[in-house]
């Protein structure tokens, strides 16, 4: 059974552009990472895993996950690059505009129905906004040179997401119906995600793949095959400031 059906649906629909749609399934037998796994077998390359711990040690209760986004946002300085459907639109903001200006510009986009009595993650930007991005609002040296490439900011939008409740044991497979024209066609694509994406779930789990190694096939290597990035004096000096 889907929830809302589409009688609700499509009063929902008068209200908002971006409305959740579900269906939930027993997961007795079912992880998170089990299913992870399965899905990501399906999947293009990018996903996520949210899973979070209360007190310390003990898992918390809800456990979200999802495959192929629909949308990549990702920032270098100020180069913000948007990928969707295989396309890369790249702009560079305006001086005194921020990544998270152009983040929020997109969200604007979706007037979000809430699910009633659901006040739990259903959906949005996730990924990370990672430390060069003070930059932007404080008043900091940058100095330091970038040894990893990578962006200041990663971010996808997932139309699906598998929701696992850890204490009534099942899960919740929701995609947000984005409505553009007809809301019976918005509400039709999602419960085929929903189906799609159970139909993946309920799949046996693929098998690992097995590694062995030939004695005498892998060639032999020592430390001095790895050239050093350091000076033995530097190395000692280096060690002496630390301590």
């Amino acid at each position: 059974m889907y929830v809302p059906n589409l009688q609700e649906f499509r009063a929902r629909a008068e209200r908002g552009n971006l409305i959740p749609v579900y269906r939930e399934i027993v997961a007795d037998l079912e992880t998170p990472v089990s299913a992870f796994t399965k899905l990501q077998s399906h999947s293009k390359g990018n996903a996520f895993l949210l899973e979070s711990v209360a007190g310390g040690e003990n898992i918390a209760r809800y456990s979200y996950l999802a495959v192929d986004p629909y949308r990549l946002f990702t920032a270098r300085g100020r180069a913000i690059t948007i990928t969707e459907g295989g396309r890369e639109n790249v702009s560079v903001l305006p001086p005194g505009e921020d990544p998270l200006h152009a983040l929020k510009r997109l969200m604007e986009e979706y007037a979000f129905v809430p699910i009633p009595g659901w006040e739990r993650f259903c959906g949005g930007a996730v990924g990370y906004i990672g430390y060069d991005m003070v930059r932007f609002f404080e008043e900091l040296p940058d100095a330091n040179p970038d040894d990893l490439g990578l962006p200041d900011c990663a971010l996808m939008f997932a139309r699906t997401i598998v929701i696992f409740d850890h204490v009534m044991h099942r899960v919740r497979v929701l995609s947000n119906a984005s409505v553009t024209d007809s809301p019976d066609s918005a509400y039709e694509e999602a419960c085929e995600r929903i189906d799609e994406t159970i139909r993946v779930l309920q799949e046996p789990a693929p098998q690992a793949k097995r590694f062995s190694v030939t004695p005498g096939t892998l060639p032999r290597r020592d430390a001095t095959d790895y050239p050093s990035t350091m000076t033995r004096e530097q190395h000692r000096d280096a060690v002496l400031k630390a301590k």
